[in-house]
């Protein structure tokens, strides 16, 4: 098969060209998901703190965009990042939050891709039969289809990773005896399904997704064969991960490896070899800054010194774990600390998303809906006559406005939009609804009635809009205004009950003004 796998020299120039990507690119979807290609880059390369700002400034951008499916994806990347560092809380809110807006986003790649990524946080955790009943779920769940639904910019990477992590969690759970029960027959017959076809990736029959997966799929083989005692197969698959770690060059990767091959040794009951590979691995975890992993490794060292008779031995590195403690202590207050900026960051990303899409929504200078609200619900309640529901729509103009700028100002017409924003939002009930869509013009929605019902509620706007004092203009100064009302009817489009409501408008305009008209 071709030579594949990660690669420090490559991972580097990988991340500057993605990162200078993102400075040129006007897109924000686009820029989304190149914080995610960096944020991944920057894991594989064992630099988290860089992970994290660029996982964070992901979910950033992905807000601005409203776009929910984009936004779950940012938070994935953010809950790789929190579970790499340990953060078990952290990495568990961004997945629940991720399947929330993928569920709600009707997505069903992004379910599948929480729930992948779920079960991978769970099996470095050792939770093998949580994983694997997590996966075998999601198998068997109306989001399937989000397994084949490829990313086009990896392709269909989240297949092929769903096997990988159902192989291991499977193999593991099933080599530790987990009560699977009345599904053990299931679990069995979907792991010999998944063993092949991840044997098809390593054959060359399929084409892996991304150079990553290799060592993953190697490791996932190892596992199995472990599950069959078919230790010859297993050792060869450990070896072939920890040559290809090795000429890759990052010392997390080839830790990881030469961690899992001690652990293959461990149960094979040969202690010498777990004694080379977890203590170059120790050493390894320790120079990237893992030390959770570190003192995993080391703790294989003193279980097999101490199988092998060398209590002293065994004891000296036991003790050498203990004091490892403070430090790794530290350390971990050291990685809190950039976890809490991240989630200051995170929050402050929120509240700006939160007054992006209030400022997107709002009109700024009465403060009410825009235009664009205004469609979008004109839009809803069209949805909603279209299954039988009345309502009714309004379209309000001030009378004569021009003259109010020529003759006071513009600072005074302001004041005059305002005021009658003010006016009208007071005169309708809670559940209509005022925009101003675009200069002196006004839209009123009003669900649950007829044009010939909201007749009576439009008269009293105007009512009350001709009773307002203007106290700093002149004395005798009145506003009034002009306003069409027309049925919302399931048949018809949005821009023909605007259109319906203008004509009517115009109609009380050349009636008088200060007069309401329902459309014929």
């Amino acid at each position: 098969m071709a030579e594949t796998g990660l690669n420090a020299a490559a991972l580097q120039q990988e991340l500057q060209e993605v990162e200078e990507a993102i400075r040129t690119t006007p897109d924000p979807a686009t820029r989304t998901l190149l914080h995610r290609d960096a944020a991944y880059s920057a894991m594989d390369l064992g630099d988290f703190p860089l992970a994290m700002t660029h996982a964070v400034t992901g979910l950033d951008t992905a807000r601005g965009t409203h776009d929910l499916s984009l936004q779950a994806r940012a938070h994935v990347t953010i809950a790789l990042v929190m579970a790499e560092v340990y953060d078990d809380q952290g990495a568990g809110k961004h997945l629940r939050e991720a399947e929330d807006l993928s569920r709600l986003a009707r997505d069903p790649r992004g379910v599948a891709l929480a729930n992948v990524n779920a079960s991978h946080y769970e099996m470095e955790r050792r939770q093998y039969e949580a994983a694997t009943r997590r996966l075998l779920d999601l198998l068997r769940s109306p989001y399937v289809s989000g397994l084949i639904i490829p990313d086009p910019r990896v392709g269909p990477e989240l297949q092929q990773s769903f096997h990988v992590n159902y192989v291991k969690s499977a193999s593991r759970a099933l080599d530790s005896r987990a009560p699977f029960g009345e599904r053990q027959a299931e679990v069995e017959q979907q792991l010999e399904q998944s063993v092949a076809f991840l044997h098809e990736l390593y054959d060359g029959r399929r084409d892996m997704a991304v150079p990553r997966i290799l060592p993953e799929v190697l490791d996932a083989l190892a596992s199995d064969a472990r599950y069959h005692q078919d230790w010859e197969r297993a050792q060869a698959y450990a070896d072939e991960r920890v040559d290809l770690s090795q000429r890759g060059g990052i010392d997390a990767a080839i830790g990881r490896a030469l961690h899992s091959r001690a652990e293959l040794a461990a149960q094979r009951g040969d202690w010498a070899a777990v004694i080379g590979d977890a203590r170059q691995a120790a050493q390894l975890f320790g120079e990237a800054g893992q030390e959770l992993r570190a003192v995993d490794a080391w703790q294989l060292v003193a279980d097999a010194l101490a199988q092998l008779g060398h209590d002293g031995e065994a004891f000296r590195v036991q003790r050498e774990l203990t004091s490892r403690a403070a430090g790794m202590y530290r350390a971990f207050l050291q990685q809190s600390a950039q976890l809490r900026l991240i989630e200051q960051q995170a929050q402050a990303a929120e509240v700006r998303a939160v007054a992006m899409a209030e400022a997107a929504l709002s009109d700024p200078l009465t403060g009410i809906p825009n235009r664009t609200a205004a469609m979008q619900r004109l839009h809803a309640l069209h949805q909603a006559a279209a299954d039988g529901k009345r309502s009714s729509a309004a379209l309000l103009d001030i009378d004569l406005f021009k003259r109010v700028n020529d003759h006071y100002g513009h600072a005074a017409g302001d004041e005059v939009l305002r005021g009658v924003a003010a006016a009208v939002q007071a005169a309708i009930r809670d559940t209509d609804s005022l925009a101003r869509i675009g200069g002196e013009e006004f839209l009123l929605l009003f669900p649950g009635l007829t044009a010939d019902e909201a007749l009576g509620a439009c008269e009293r706007v105007t009512q009350t809009v001709s009773q307002l004092s203007w106290p700093g203009l002149t004395p005798d100064f009145r506003v009034t205004v002009s306003i069409g009302v027309a049925d919302i009817r399931g048949d018809e489009t949005p821009s023909d009950t605007l259109r319906k409501a203008d004509q009517a408008m115009y109609g009380a305009k050349a009636a008088g003004r200060d007069t309401v008209l329902a459309a014929l």
